[in-house]
């Protein structure tokens, strides 16, 4: 049997600020520059009007955050791109993730419009239907109780609001998903520890992947937390899955 995955907080939290650095490299060198165009369709998802206030939750350097304030081509609405969030709050456990995210708005000229803030997010810091939609991008694996967070998300957000969450799957294409696998168990590790210098996190990653819900189980926590009208959409041949929800 193999030994359940440490997740412990701390534990997490410390893994991840020491990649900080070279966090945001990784993941576009890794997932050959995709990644935004996932971040993209988890935006365009949410319906944005202009008007909502966003929770990024596990929102790391903020790579959500800003995009969700310059969606698609870095325009703010009108007819070349979709309207951007009027506010967003970024919570995340790592004060290193936290401190690149902050230096990110500073450059992007954002500071005031996002909030980052350290926090748990099975104890999110901040009161009941204050958001009008939620994200996570790559983090609801990384957390110890999954279904915590979702019900923690189902609580400091609005009836009728919307939720989207990207998170990595495995491929069901027989060719795809024998290459994928291949490629997370051994090329995303080698690279990760030649880049970052971490040994612990990018074997991490892979495992994390494996051992997370597959589509129809995590739906089934949504839908417990509190989401109606839950889908899981595969993206890229299923590397990924952005799944959507709207508060009950």
């Amino acid at each position: 049997m193999t030994a359940p995955l440490d997740k412990t907080p701390d534990r997490i939290a410390g893994m991840f600020d020491a990649i900080a650095p070279r966090y945001d490299l990784l993941n576009h060198v890794l997932s050959a520059g995709i990644d935004r165009r996932w971040r993209a369709r988890a935006i365009q998802a949410l319906r944005l009007t202009g008007r909502e206030t966003l929770l990024d939750v596990c929102t790391g350097t903020a790579d959500v955050a800003l995009q969700a304030c310059l969606p698609l081509d870095g325009r703010r609405g009108g007819p070349a791109g979709p309207p951007a969030a009027a506010r967003v709050i970024g919570v995340d456990f790592a004060a290193a993730m936290l401190s690149i995210g902050r230096r990110k708005l500073r450059a992007a000229g954002e500071d005031r419009r996002i909030t980052l803030v350290r926090g748990d997010a099975t104890r999110l810091p901040l009161r009941d239907g204050t958001v009008d939609v939620a994200t996570v991008a790559f983090g609801i694996r990384n957390v110890e109780r999954p279904e915590l967070a979702c019900a923690e998300m189902a609580r400091v957000m609005r009836r009728g609001g919307r939720l989207a969450i990207l998170e990595f799957g495995v491929p069901r294409v027989p060719g795809i998903s024998t290459l994928y696998l291949w490629y997370f168990k051994y090329v995303l590790p080698s690279v990760g520890r030649m880049v970052s210098g971490h040994t612990a996190a990018y074997s991490y990653l892979p495992a994390s992947v494996g051992t997370f819900p597959p589509p129809h189980e995590f739906m089934a926590i949504l839908e417990q937390a509190g989401f109606i009208h839950v889908r899981a959409d595969p993206l890229t041949f299923g590397i990924v899955y952005l799944y959507t929800g709207v508060r009950l």
